[in-house]
Formats: structure tokens, C-alpha cells, sequence
């Protein structure tokens, strides 16, 4: 078939009249990888933490759980990503890493929880409130299992009447049995002034009848002894076992295993993507699979959920699509020239006296060192502060808003998380189909302010939304906190590199973005959420955003007509290494 010689070329193909199969000519296996690779991501990254509380772990046990994490993906990334072009064994790399992160995540949902204790509490009789269960816990026994009503959460006493208590017989010991509701207006709670003490001191009014002929008259007002227990096992306990530590640490090593190795895993996907097409900028088209499958995989994981009410349904899904994902990463194909590491010399073979030598003529390229001075101009100095700024807000939104949203609807966590994957997923699709026409519209300064604008409303919509079904709306602002975000950043970073380092600096960029800042931004994160109100939290940060788009806007406007004297950095330079006709946001230099 002939093709008229006017029309454009399919620059998502290789060649349209090339011997390669059909798969790999339209990169079919590439799009599957990505797909694939987010599907499971999306499945399993979102519940983590919601699973890991399920199990009886603290708020602030997973606050520092995910303290750590940024700042290990920040040393990790890297060295694995140095190994992989060292050896160019990037299927191999990814496939192991996320089997291992596969296995970890698995781990997690067989582990048994963490066992406590039983509360024990008093039943006394006082004189105005009649019957008054008196015990000593922490503040969570008060408010998960009392949120959790409409999941059919109850709160019930196991109680054996004093006088028998120190029978010797135990068949001669008088047991008895009721439920109680945490919500009563009655309710007391009061914090203990004792460090060491378990938490609150809780008054709790049992609007019950008893048969008074079962207490025999006792000098103490106390009339039983009383279990506090909870119809989902976990949401009441006392203090933890001695030897449950162990499990704590597991519980905490697994987790950031498995959270480390997941996020490590993406950028080992974007060098299978370059390594394998003939041209880097199509890598947008082959990328947007994996927004694609995020969104289908985390919005069917939550319905499957609701469907059998077992949280199996993650796992065993995660499972498949993690095998299917590795099957098909091993059978993506490599560019063949791409599969050896390009030499940095070249050995020039001369004849001296008769004998072969090798000389080895140095190739020049660009060294790190070219990026120190860089430091020394102010608008590189802005914009590192920028990405500082927007990583510390993604510090907010993983993991403290499921944490948030599992607090504020309980039992809808799980199906609210999954639709605010979907919407966040199809804002990203399309932000990433266009970016480059929405920042050449607006320019990079007005789009980093917009960025700035829409993460405060997003955490705006978080703490003023209660209907906890209308938060995914709030998610439509990811078209900017990521979509646009992203391909500013790359396009940022490439504008202001020095020749040969336009790679170099844009990963550097997005290191910092989603590493180090994100890092420190949890911290901060972490104090608001354990020390002061959860949803203190996002109001903090949405003020936060406000007053720095207020000061880089003040400072793009001074700066303005100097700017307009200067080079357009909205263009980035292209690189000498690249071929002209290739998108310079998404180039990698050669070694």
C-alpha cells in the first residue's frame, strides 16, 4: 500500500514497511509495561497505610515509617538507576526490584497483627450517671470503632462480678455480658497526667439494666470487672504484648522495602522506555498507559473491595497484574545499539616499529562540576525553590490524606480512595496530551504560580469538603500538581543546563521534587498531623501555597521587564548531543 509522499509521517512507529513484527513496530509490549507496571502500582501503593493501622499500628508509628522513605529514594534512586546504565541490563533490574517489592508488599498482608492486651475497666455505681464503665486507654479506642458504626463496629464488655473474682473455683465465678456506645453525650474523657499512663481516662455511661441480685453488697463502689472489646478485634486493645516489638519492626522494614523499591522501580520503567524507542519524543505516548492503568486498576481494586469486603482482593490483584507486568517486561525489545554501553573513549589502532598500540583518544563531554556555578544565578535559585516548595506539598498527599480520608469516612475509605485515584488519573492523562500548549500559552512563570494556586485549592477542598463522596473533585487539580508540574520541571531543567547535562539536571530536578523536599515536607507533615488536628493539616499548607504564590508572584513581576531583555527560558537549548529534530525535554545524553 502506498502512502501519499506529502503526508506526515507516524512518528509512533519505527517504520511503517519495517520487517519487525506488528508488536514492536507500534511498541504494543512498551505500552503493556507501562500499563501494567502502574495497574499494580495503583492497586496496591494507595491502601498501604490504611492496612498497615488496620493491623494496629500508630498514627505515628506510620509517620515515621514514611519519614524515612523520601529521603532513601532520594540515595537509592540513583545508585540503581548508575547500576542499570552500567550494565544495560534494564529489564533485569526492573524485573528484580519489583519482584522484590512484590514479595514485600505480600508479606505485609500475611503478617498477623500486632496483639495487645485487653482493656480492663471497672463497672462502678454512681450516684448521678447510675452505672459507669471507668477505664484507661488510648484516644484511638475512642474514635475508630465509634466512627465505624455504619461498618457494624460495636463496642461490648466482658465482665465477671467482684464478689467472685477471688473465688477459687472458677465455676463458682458470676459472668455477664453487654454492649455500649462510645458516642453518648455522658461521655467523659480526660487526659492522664502520668507519662507512662495508657492514654485517656474514660467515664462511660451503660444505660443497661441488671439483675441487682447479682451484686452482693461490696464496700467499693466497684460492682465488676470488666474487658473492653470491639467486634473488629483490632480497633480496641490494650497495651501491646512484650514480644511484639519484633512484629512492629518487620511490620516497618517491609513497609519501607516495599515502598522504597516501588518508587525506585518507576525511573528504572522511563529507561526501558528510551532504551527501547528510536526516538525520545514519542516516550509521552508510550507513558500515558501508565497514568491510564493507575486510574482503571485503583478505581476496580476498590470496587472489587466493596464487592467482597476482604482486603485479599488487593493482594491477589496486585499479584496478577505484577506477574503479567514482569512476563511482558522481559519481552519489550531493545534498540540494538542501545544494548552496549556507548564507550567514552575511542581506541585508535596505529602501527609503531611494527607493533600494535592502543591509544585512547578522550571523547569530550560535560562533567558534573558545570552545574556548581549554576547555583550562583538567582533565577536557578528560584526555581530550585519552586520544586522545593511543591515537593513539600506532595509530602501532604501520600500518605497523610488516606490516613485522613480512612479517619474522616471510614467506611467508605477504601471506595473514595479508588475514585480520587481515577479522577487524579484521567486529569493527569490529559494534562500530559497538553502540556506543552497549556505552558506555551501561559508561559512558565504564570504556570508555576497556577501550580502554587491549585495546590491550595486542592488542600482547600480537603478541609472545607465534608461530603466525603465530593473530595475526588478536589483531584481534578492534579492537571496542574502533576501533568503540568512535570513537564515544567523537565523543560525548566533543560532550559537552564549547561550543553551535555540536560539529562543530568532534569533528574536531578525531579529528585528533589519527590525526594529531599517531599522528604521534608512529611516531617513537618507528620508534626501537624499527630500533634494538632488531621485536618489542621491541609488548611496549613493550602495558607502555605497562597503566601508562595504571592511572593514568586511579587518576584516574576519585578523581574518581568528584565526578563523580556534576556533569552526566552521557555525554549530550552538543544542539545549538541541530539539530533534537532528530537523533543529536548526528554533527551538523555550519552555517557
Amino acid at each position: 500500500m502506498k502512502t501519499d509522499a506529502t503526508s506526515p509521517p507516524n512518528t509512533d512507529v519505527v517504520n511503517p514497511h519495517s520487517s519487525l513484527p506488528y508488536i514492536h513496530r507500534f511498541y504494543l509490549l512498551l505500552k503493556g509495561h507501562y500499563f501494567l507496571h502502574f495497574s499494580a502500582f495503583g492497586i496496591i501503593y494507595p491502601i498501604l497505610n490504611i492496612t498497615l493501622r488496620a493491623r494496629g499500628l500508630s498514627n505515628v508509628e506510620l509517620s515515621y515509617f514514611n519519614i524515612g522513605i523520601p529521603f532513601l529514594v532520594f540515595v537509592t534512586n540513583p545508585l540503581l538507576n548508575y547500576v542499570a546504565d552500567l550494565t544495560r541490563r534494564y529489564k533485569l533490574m526492573f524485573n528484580c526490584v519489583f519482584a522484590i517489592a512484590t514479595i514485600a508488599c505480600v508479606a505485609i498482608f500475611m503478617l498477623p497483627p500486632v496483639k495487645s492486651h485487653h482493656i480492663q475497666a471497672d463497672l462502678i455505681d454512681d450516684h448521678e450517671l447510675g452505672h459507669v464503665l471507668e477505664f484507661c486507654a488510648s484516644q484511638e479506642v475512642g474514635t475508630k470503632c465509634a466512627s465505624r458504626t455504619e461498618c457494624g463496629c460495636s463496642y461490648g464488655a466482658n465482665c465477671t462480678i467482684v464478689d467472685t473474682v477471688y473465688r477459687r473455683n472458677p465455676n463458682e465465678m458470676k459472668t455477664f455480658s453487654f454492649t455500649f456506645s462510645m458516642g453518648l453525650k455522658n461521655t467523659s474523657k480526660e487526659f492522664k497526667d502520668d507519662s507512662r499512663s495508657c492514654g485517656l481516662q474514660y467515664r462511660v455511661p451503660v444505660y443497661q439494666r441488671f439483675d441487682a441480685n447479682n451484686f452482693v453488697p461490696f464496700q467499693s463502689p466497684r460492682l465488676a470487672i470488666c474487658e473492653i472489646t470491639c467486634s473488629i478485634a483490632h480497633y480496641c486493645h490494650g497495651p501491646r504484648h512484650p514480644d511484639q516489638t519484633r512484629v512492629v519492626i518487620l511490620y516497618s522494614l517491609l513497609f519501607v522495602l516495599a515502598a522504597n523499591l516501588l518508587t525506585n522501580a518507576i525511573p528504572l520503567g522511563v529507561a526501558i522506555g528510551f532504551s527501547s524507542l528510536h526516538r525520545s519524543d514519542i516516550f509521552g505516548k508510550q507513558r500515558v498507559w501508565g497514568t491510564i492503568g493507575f486510574g482503571i486498576s485503583a478505581f476496580l481494586a476498590s470496587r472489587l473491595y466493596e464487592a467482597f469486603q476482604s482486603e485479599y482482593v488487593y493482594v491477589i490483584f496486585f499479584m496478577i497484574m505484577a506477574a503479567i507486568c514482569m512476563v511482558i517486561t522481559g519481552l519489550v525489545r531493545i534498540q540494538p545499539d542501545k544494548r552496549k554501553r556507548h564507550a567514552t573513549v575511542e581506541e585508535v589502532l596505529a602501527e609503531d616499529d611494527g607493533q600494535v598500540t592502543k591509544k585512547k583518544k578522550n571523547k569530550p563531554q560535560s562533567t558534573l562540576f558545570e552545574l556548581i556555578p549554576l547555583v550562583k544565578r538567582i533565577d536557578v535559585i528560584v526555581f530550585l525553590l519552586l520544586i522545593f516548595v511543591w515537593g513539600m506539598s506532595y509530602g501532604v498527599l501520600d500518605p497523610y490524606l488516606y490516613l485522613y480520608i480512612d479517619e474522616f469516612a471510614p467506611c467508605q475509605s477504601r471506595s473514595i480512595v479508588g475514585y480520587m485515584s481515577l479522577v487524579s488519573a484521567i486529569a493527569e492523562v490529559i494534562a500530559l496530551f497538553f502540556a506543552e500548549k497549556v505552558l506555551k500559552f501561559l508561559g512558565t512563570n504564570v504556570a508555576s504560580i497556577i501550580i502554587l494556586l491549585a495546590f491550595a485549592l486542592r488542600f482547600a477542598g480537603y478541609y472545607f469538603i465534608l461530603q466525603p463522596f465530593l473530595l475526588p473533585i478536589a483531584e481534578t487539580m492534579h492537571f496542574f500538581n502533576f501533568g503540568i508540574l512535570y513537564v515544567l520541571v523537565l523543560q525548566k531543567a533543560a532550559s537552564i543546563a549547561p550543553a551535555g547535562l540536560v539529562g543530568t539536571l532534569q533528574s536531578l530536578s525531579l529528585g528533589i521534587n519527590f525526594g529531599l523536599a517531599r522528604g521534608i515536607g512529611l516531617v513537618a507533615s507528620s508534626f501537624i498531623y499527630t500533634l494538632l488536628e488531621q485536618r489542621l493539616l491541609f488548611l496549613i499548607f493550602a495558607i502555605f501555597n497562597v503566601i508562595c504564590a504571592i511572593i514568586f508572584g511579587l518576584y516574576f513581576l519585578i523581574t518581568r521587564k528584565q526578563s523580556n531583555d534576556q533569552t526566552d527560558l521557555s525554549k530550552p537549548p538543544v542539545d549538541s548531543d541530539v539530533n534537532a529534530n528530537e523533543e529536548p525535554l526528554l533527551t538523555r545524553t550519552t555517557a
